[in-house]
């Protein structure tokens, strides 16, 4: 358990959240375990390039003995303690299998003994090993160059007489004077960190090409969120992300032409329903019985709202066009004085001019909406106007007894109602849609609006709009 624990804690280090991030460490550790998984060539490699001056030495003595022989000297005149040749009848038995570093040794030395002699040699390695001046073996010491390196030599050629020469020699390899740290540093720094930084370059650049088109999509997406007009995507990047492209441009037509379809039916049914509800209105007043005349009326009303606010929810309204600068301070002080002019309770204060690119009539009507709702159930209301970096944040508070918790994510959906006997707030159309449009103004605004309750009772609405960037310049001067 305790492992668990530690395992999700390091989790997240290890491994990135981000699609960049993961692949930059797939690239990179991978590279690193293949050049792991890999040491066994460097091991032969090196292993061949050690013994290749003792290799070369052993041929020139070798060389030597068979020019001594074909003189006429005896074999036994011509060994030594660190060589030993002598003339066989028959070859010995060779080893079954040779590793591949042996393998190297062994055509290192025909090699060798075929530049000397000018002619082709049949040559067969039977052992050779690395060993320090005491005997014992010290393999990946004398590999790096930090010991006295020894190779020991057992290998038999074929002679033109059709004897065999077997040969056994001791043949020194100098090594360095340097601390094993420095070597095994240089070593590490050459081989393993400048691949990890050559690979993480190359990573970087490799993976932010290939997620590029992704981010894009991505930025796409979240904008189509705020206006489902957006130009298309380009179709570009690999396979996979081409398609995706495709698929999200024509998804996002297929939005645009279904929001079309709703905005034209809905058109023609108002204009289909206000003709007989004139005709209703019309007849109505010629009603004698007044209280019946004022209910039918009233009812009128209420359906020519509705289509109103049907309407209004899919409009151009939501979705505003010939956005302008203008003073969001001086459009509140004008909004905020036509409701104190019908005796309404609203005090406001804030920045004394906030420029801000949108479109104004809209604002106008979201201030006009919240204002009423915080009016109609809490008889008095709160602004606030504030200028924090690149937002600007409208905060209207009110006394009244707020929205239940479990209400507040869903009161901005269309034809969502709080219960209005007992809540601040609720829609000042009265059928659900006051505040689905003004979210929907404000996000065309590429803005945010939030709703929350406040500790000592009642609602603060705010709504964040962006600032100009001339205007987020002065407030952060």
């Amino acid at each position: 358990m305790r492992w668990l624990g530690w395992h999700r804690r390091l989790w997240p280090v290890v491994w990135p959240g981000s699609l960049f991030g993961q692949l930059s460490v797939i690239v990179v550790v991978g590279g690193l375990a293949i050049q792991l998984l890999f040491s066994s060539i460097w091991y032969d490699v090196r292993y061949s390039q050690v013994l290749e001056v003792p290799a070369r030495l052993v041929t020139f003595r070798t060389v030597d003995t068979l020019r001594k022989l074909a003189n006429g000297d005896a074999i036994t005149s011509l060994s030594s303690a660190t060589f030993h040749p002598e003339l066989l009848l028959s070859p010995l038995p060779a080893p079954p299998r040779l590793d591949d570093a042996q393998q190297n040794v062994e055509r290192m030395l025909q090699e060798a003994l075929h530049h000397e002699m000018g002619e082709a040699v049949e040559l067969s390695l039977l052992d050779v090993t690395i060993q320090d001046e005491n005997g014992h073996a010290r393999t990946w010491a004398g590999l790096f160059g930090l010991s006295h390196v020894v190779g020991h030599f057992d290998f038999q050629l074929r002679l033109a007489s059709g004897q065999w020469l077997h040969v056994k020699a001791v043949q020194e390899q100098g090594w360095s004077t340097q601390p094993a740290w420095r070597v095994l540093g240089d070593y590490a720094l050459r081989v393993y960190l400048l691949r990890a930084l050559a690979l993480l370059v190359v990573a970087l650049i490799v993976v932010r090409m290939s997620t590029r088109p992704l981010r894009r999509l991505v930025r796409a997406a979240s904008a189509l969120g705020k206006n489902i007009e957006q130009p298309p995507l380009p179709i570009e990047g690999p396979k996979e992300m081409r398609q995706a492209a495709e698929i999200f441009n024509a998804m996002q037509q297929q939005l645009m032409d279904l929001m079309g379809e709703r905005t034209q039916l809905l058109a023609a049914v108002s204009h289909d329903l206000r003709t007989p509800l004139t005709r209703m209105r019309l007849r109505v007043v010629g009603i004698k019985e007044t209280h019946i005349r004022e209910k039918l009326i009233n009812n009128i009303d209420q359906m020519e709202e509705l289509i109103r606010s049907l309407l209004d929810s899919i409009s151009e309204g939501a979705k505003p066009e010939g956005h302008a600068t203008f003073d969001l301070a001086g459009l509140i002080d004008e909004v905020v004085d036509e409701f104190v002019d019908t005796g309404s309770d609203i005090r406001w204060e804030g920045a004394s001019a906030v420029i801000i690119s949108g479109h104004a009539a809209s604002i106008r009507r979201v201030l006009h909406n919240l204002l009423e709702n915080a009016l109609h159930y809490a008889g008095s209301a709160q602004l606030t106007l504030r200028l924090t970096g690149r937002w600007v944040d409208v905060e209207i508070q009110d006394d009244g007894l707020g929205i239940h918790d479990e209400e507040l994510p869903t009161v901005m959906q269309p034809f969502v109602q709080s219960d209005t006997s007992t809540h601040s707030t609720s829609n000042a159309l009265g059928y659900g849609l006051g505040l689905s449009i003004v979210r929907s103004i404000v996000m065309a605004h590429r803005g945010r609006l939030a709703l929350e309750n406040r500790a000592g009772g009642g609602l603060r609405v705010v709504m964040a709009l962006p600032a100009c960037a001339d205007t987020s310049r002065e407030s952060a001067s």
